[in-house]
């Protein structure tokens, strides 16, 4: 099924194509198919998988299950801990037919389409649903790399290069560090389309372009859409004049407008949400409170010529100040970077390739913080370090069109990189594996082979040093059974209830895995009024934005509608919680003084019923008029319906009146925001088949 995820959508997108854009030639297509599986090998071809859920399981309850675990690559856990929960979660609700909007599983409710980055309508995402999770992440993960390959080979084609020189930009940019360490994170969805917009961008169809970019948006990394649009801008400047039309003359840019324009209405559900969330959100409070990214020092620039110079997660010898993925992703390839320096000083080297290599110079020292520029709006208002990757792309593509550059030249400026990277081989003995030296292999063999062996060469070093780092591990080790869940089942009433665990236990959003509503989560897009509730009774670790509860006792618990807590075995919360189950995952508590979900002081509110997630239903019998009080919180969109008559809803959780007697109250989530972008989305459709006339 993981490779049906990947190989159908690969052939439909290669015979769209053909059929429509360009003639793709099937062997090159046969090519990047093989390369996508060889490097993604045993994620394929095993049942393992790939992301960190050994790390997740360090923790209990999964520990009591799965025994003590020593993680082989943690790094990555954001795959797990976010990536997998929202799959989970969006899977879950187009499942029903639903639209996936909201996640009721953690932060006690919030937009799933706000928080940017579960992209549910991902077309990598829609295409591979036919594969059962956890291995769908890795059929998404395939059609990344097929779609780099593909296109950078289209975009250097389309710059007139050869087959070598294209086949060996493709491998360079698709097996680069930075692709392969975000590889399953919505990073790499939005920049392995990348080389798609830039050939978009000059390839002169709107249809095509307008595509290019809704996919763009509705893969789920807003900053990094920021970052192409920037790289795109840059080439439709430098291909002013240079797009033909088959008249031979000059064409108007109005295409790149006219399709950015489509692109934008095309994917409105996609982002429209998410701008209506930043400004409700944890981080954009963050942000506005001074907030920084953090600048690299210079010591940073060891990446470019060794990744492995610090260490590495996989080895568990990373040993400098930041996280690797902030460091070592700056790494292409020594031949790459030997060959983009040779063009920078070769003679022959045309004025606009120079150009390409001295925006890509500039755009990687924006991306590092070095310059003034990363302060000003709106690159103080993002992580700029994803930029390196537009940096790495236009570098490789200056390097594939200078295969042809002179030996002499090559020489002076790849010996040197090949003599910076055994100087850090040789000054850092215990980080340094053999395979480290594969960059420096790699450029002395080219020095002494034909041009046409740079694609064998550059995919040699790059396979050696990063088709490991996404480490395998045993399957049993994602959504294992556990004991003390079916006994919460077996406890748990008809109402609607929340969870919590004591400190680190049950990671916050592992409950999408389990069905269980949290009140816990992690993701900076959470609600700030929420967070700013939150803060009252929680603790937070600095460079994280879980708020870990280590107070069984207090009081907001009961608000929250925390029926049940977990704890790991060692500990009793006691108090008011009556232990329900003890065994080695965990101690399960009931706290029957929790509030239900919807309360009121002179009301009888009964009958509670959750529809759906995020609305709900219920019938409350008061005496006189009374204020009925909630722990739903009160978002955009979500509006409260009294015996048939919209109520007026208050406060940071949902509060409203009802009149004496008996009511019937239905709680709804009607975004308008949403829905306002489906009608966008649906005229943009629409009006599609008329541009691709015109």
């Amino acid at each position: 099924m993981t490779l049906l995820g990947i190989a159908l959508p690969s052939l439909l997108l290669v015979a769209a194509l053909r059929r429509w854009v360009t003639p793709v030639p099937w062997r090159i297509a046969g090519l990047f198919f093989a390369l996508t599986l060889i490097f993604l090998h045993g994620a394929v071809f095993t049942s393992r998988l790939p992301v960190p859920v050994d790390e997740v399981a360090q923790g209990y309850p999964w520990r009591g299950v799965v025994g003590p675990v020593t993680p082989r690559n943690p790094l990555t856990n954001d795959t797990v801990k976010l990536f997998l929960p929202w799959m989970q979660v969006a899977r879950e609700e187009l499942a029903h037919f639903r639209a996936p909007l909201w996640n009721r599983y953690s932060f006690g409710g919030y937009p799933l389409l706000g928080n940017g980055e579960s992209a549910p309508f991902s077309p990598l995402f829609l295409a591979t649903l036919f594969v059962p999770l956890p291995k769908q992440i890795v059929a998404m993960a395939g059609l990344k790399i097929f779609v780099a390959l593909l296109f950078t080979y289209l975009f250097v084609k389309r710059e007139g290069a050869g087959d070598a020189a294209a086949i060996f930009a493709a491998i360079a940019f698709a097996w680069a560090t930075f692709l392969t360490v975000f590889l399953y994170y919505s990073t790499a969805s939005v920049m392995a389309f990348l080389p798609a917009a830039a050939f978009a961008v000059v390839e002169g169809r709107a249809v095509f372009l307008a595509l290019v970019v809704a996919t763009l948006l509705a893969n789920g990394h807003p900053e990094s859409v920021f970052h192409i649009a920037i790289g795109c801008a840059v080439l439709a400047l430098l291909n002013v004049g240079r797009v033909l039309n088959p008249s031979g003359r000059a064409k108007s840019p109005s295409h790149i407008f006219l399709g950015v324009a489509a692109g934008l209405a095309l994917s409105a559900p996609a982002w429209v949400p998410v701008l209506e969330q930043i400004r409700l959100s944890a981080r954009y409070a963050a942000i506005r409170q001074g907030e920084t990214f953090g600048t690299l020092p210079l010591t940073a620039l060891w990446a470019v010529v060794m990744p492995n110079g610090f260490g590495n997660p996989v080895r568990h010898n990373w040993s400098w100040i930041g996280q690797y993925a902030g460091v070592a992703i700056s790494y292409a390839g020594l031949l790459p970077l030997a060959l983009f320096a040779a063009a920078l000083v070769a003679p022959k080297t045309s004025r606009r390739d120079r150009a390409l290599g001295i925006v890509a110079i500039a755009l990687f020292v924006i991306a590092m913080d070095w310059t003034p520029v990363s302060r000003l709006p709106p690159f103080s208002f993002v992580a700029n370090d994803k930029l390196r990757c537009v940096a790495i792309f236009f570098a490789i593509v200056v390097a594939a069109k200078a295969l042809d550059v002179s030996r002499r030249v090559l020489a002076i400026t790849a010996v040197p990189l090949a003599l910076l990277a055994m100087y850090a081989y040789r000054a850092h003995p215990a980080l340094m594996r053999p395979v480290d030296l594969a960059g420096a292999a790699a450029v002395v063999a080219f020095l002494l082979m034909p041009r046409w062996s740079a694609a064998a060469l550059v995919g040699i070093e790059l396979f050696a040093l990063n088709a490991g780092f996404n480490a395998l591990v045993p399957q049993k080790y994602f959504r294992p059974p556990l004991p003390i869940v079916e006994a919460l089942r077996s406890h748990a009433p008809a109402e609607p209830f929340r969870v919590a665990g004591l400190d680190w236990t049950f990671l916050p959003n592992a409950s999408a895995q389990y069905g269980l509503e949290d009140i816990r989560g992690s993701d900076p897009m959470a609600f700030v009024s929420y967070d700013s509730y939150l803060q009252r009774f929680t603790v937070q670790e600095a460079g994280t934005w879980v708020r870990r509860v280590v107070d069984p006792q207090a009081a907001e618990l009961d608000f929250l509608n925390v029926r049940y807590l977990m704890t790991d075995p060692s500990v009793a919360p006691g108090g008011r919680w009556k232990e329900l189950y003890r065994g080695p995952d965990g101690g399960l508590y009931e706290n029957p003084a929790a509030r239900p979900r919807f309360f009121s002081e002179t009301a009888e509110v009964r009958d509670i019923r959750q529809v759906r997630p995020g609305e709900f239903t219920m019938r409350v019998k008061a005496p006189a008029a009374a204020t009925v009080s909630s722990s739903e919180v009160a978002a955009p969109g979500r509006r409260v319906i009294v015996n048939g008559k919209r109520a007026e809803v208050s406060s940071a959780f949902i509060s409203f009146q009802v009149p004496a007697g008996e009511s019937l109250i239905r709680v709804e989530y009607r975004p308008v925001s949403y829905w306002a972008s489906v009608v966008i989305a649906a005229v943009a459709a629409l009006a599609m088949a008329g541009i691709r006339r015109w």
